[in-house]
């Protein structure tokens, strides 16, 4: 239990952690990140001295770049509290000049470009061309419905270099759509798929979790999302949160990472085991749990030890009893066909042409055989940990001059008043 006490409201505690692996055993040691460049000064006290203060401990990973407010939905949960139709565009060269402030001040991040719905923005684009001359990876966070309508986009944006979109995708149902984001959206969602994979993008799907609502679906979502390879490259969920716009207020619906693993290890037959996955080496190891697998052309898949893709280095120091050569990194292959669920079918993936050499295609085939497994617990007002924001490193770049841990810049209090979101 998370437990506060404040001198005009009283004690209150709030659930974190339930179930296994134990709390006390969920460890990743860090080096100490030292030298970050900072934006503001410590006077109020964390949260409030947001973007960033000296008091942040990490440097930043991933930069979200919010291009827009507008959203073609109108969803009952949304952390932006997005679904405006009325927006006035930013010019893409104030974009531009906000990019090189990210590189200068963060560094080689992964950029991403959200909202909003981004797709919306009218030069997405030349965007995510000029984003990869300054950064590793530019990924697109979409609900999908513009990629489904629009072809012509989509072919754009593979031209562009796009990384891979990371695309909102709850379950595999309509009435799972229907409570989180107010409509049937399932066939929508598919054929986003179907259009990235025609323009060879990547996708991760990100589904939104709560209990009671969709968390019986996370199986059959991992299963869908295997049976999509080499396009669908993973999931990553997201525990629903209260910020924002959100009908289930207070514990209503939240889950924890155990919960996850737990529920996943259940309804995937053992396919996915606790014992197997790891936490964070970047952000604070509370804050998500990560799992790997290689795809295999005979449709098993084989579970992948080692740590997170991640700059952040580790101690030495041992993790824990779980986390041994038995349990994280052994290699057992597991046919999916016990399973029940089908084989990977290549939709459309990294392009091998003649015009490439073998390595590069030894690298493109290795990359489209990797299918990931992560999670990741954002906090709210109920939640909020001042030490896990302030080893955060997914920033949000707030305008004109300030990156901010993304739980801290999205915190809403229980009546949904912002403490730093504006507009």
């Amino acid at each position: 239990m998370l437990c506060r006490v404040c001198p005009d409201h009283g004690a209150f505690q709030e659930t974190i952690w339930r179930g296994k692996p134990d709390f006390e055993t969920w460890r990743r040691p860090k080096t100490p990140v030292t030298g970050l460049k900072t934006q503001t000064s410590a006077e109020r006290g964390c949260p409030n001295d947001c973007g960033r203060c000296p008091d942040h401990g990490q440097h930043a990973c991933t930069v979200l770049l919010e291009l827009t407010t507008l959203c073609n939905l109108r969803c009952p949960v949304c952390f932006a509290n997005s679904g405006s139709l009325e927006d006035t565009p930013v010019p893409a060269d104030t974009f531009i000049e906000r990019m090189h402030w990210i590189r200068e001040e963060a560094g080689e991040v992964v950029l991403q470009l959200s909202g909003g719905e981004p797709t919306l923005y009218p030069e997405l684009a030349p965007l995510v061309k000029e984003g990869l001359k300054l950064f590793p990876a530019v990924q697109l966070n979409t609900n999908g419905i513009r990629l489904a309508e629009d072809f012509q986009m989509v072919q754009e944006l593979a031209e562009a270099g796009l990384s891979w979109v990371f695309l909102q995708f709850d379950g595999v149902s309509d009435q799972t759509f229907e409570k989180i984001r107010g409509r049937a959206l399932f066939d929508i969602k598919m054929k986003a798929i179907e259009a990235c994979a025609k323009a060879g993008l990547s996708v991760v799907l990100v589904p939104t979790v709560a209990a009671g609502i969709n968390d019986h679906e996370m199986g059959e979502l991992f299963r869908l999302a295997l049976s999509l390879g080499p396009t669908v490259r993973g999931v990553h969920i997201q525990p629903m949160t209260t910020s924002g716009r959100n009908p289930f207020p207070g514990s209503a619906g939240r889950l924890t990472l155990p919960e996850i693993l737990t529920k996943l290890h259940e309804q995937t037959g053992g396919l996915v085991r606790p014992e197997a996955a790891f936490p964070p080496s970047c952000e604070h190891e509370r804050c998500s749990f990560h799992l790997r697998y290689r795809r295999k052309d005979d449709g098993t898949i084989v579970p992948m030890g080692g740590e997170s893709e991640c700059c952040c280095k580790t101690t030495d120091v041992p993790l824990s009893a779980e986390e041994t050569a038995e349990g994280r990194r052994r290699s057992v292959e597991v046919t999916l066909n016990s399973w029940q669920a089908p084989a990977p079918k290549p939709l459309l993936g990294i392009p091998m042409s003649g015009q490439t050499n073998a390595f590069d295609e030894f690298i493109a085939k290795a990359r489209q055989e990797v299918f990931s497994l992560t999670c990741m617990a954002f906090q709210d007002v109920w939640t909020a940990d001042l030490a896990r924001l302030r080893g955060c490193c997914v920033h949000v770049f707030s305008p004109p001059d300030k990156l901010m841990p993304f739980c801290a810049f999205n915190l809403t209090s229980a009546d949904g008043r912002p403490l730093h979101r504006r507009g």
